[in-house]
């Protein structure tokens, strides 16, 4: 079975996350990973790690240990919310996800208030 990894690029309250759970509901075979929950986990249990000024390279970090342990563990589509990731950067670990036979697509989501 050919797998996708779909990213969702946006500003925050753009619908990433609405887009994801909605899709996750209409099809079994979908995982959503969502780094608002790795922000908020962050931001409860472990606020003293987070950097003064540039990314939260933490966030990054847990979320990227994810991608790879779902690729590698499961048979699932993922579909990955962020708000940080610009759609030119590549996911790290790109190798695992090729390896792994999974196709990458990006889709953008403007706010339109």
């Amino acid at each position: 079975m050919k797998r996708y990894v779909i990213l969702t690029v946006g500003k925050t309250h753009s619908g990433k996350s609405t887009f994801a759970r909605l899709l996750e509901e209409k099809q079994e075979d979908i995982f959503v990973i969502d780094q608002d929950n790795h922000a908020e986990f962050i931001n409860t249990h472990y606020k003293r790690l987070l950097p003064e000024e540039g990314p939260n390279t933490l966030k990054t970090a847990i979320t990227q240990s994810i991608v790879e342990y779902a690729v590698k563990n499961t048979d699932s589509h993922l579909i990955l919310c962020n708000s940080n990731l610009d759609r030119k950067q590549p996911i790290k670990g790109s190798g695992v996800l090729s390896q792994r036979g999974v196709s990458k697509y990006s889709g953008v989501f403007q706010s339109f208030r």
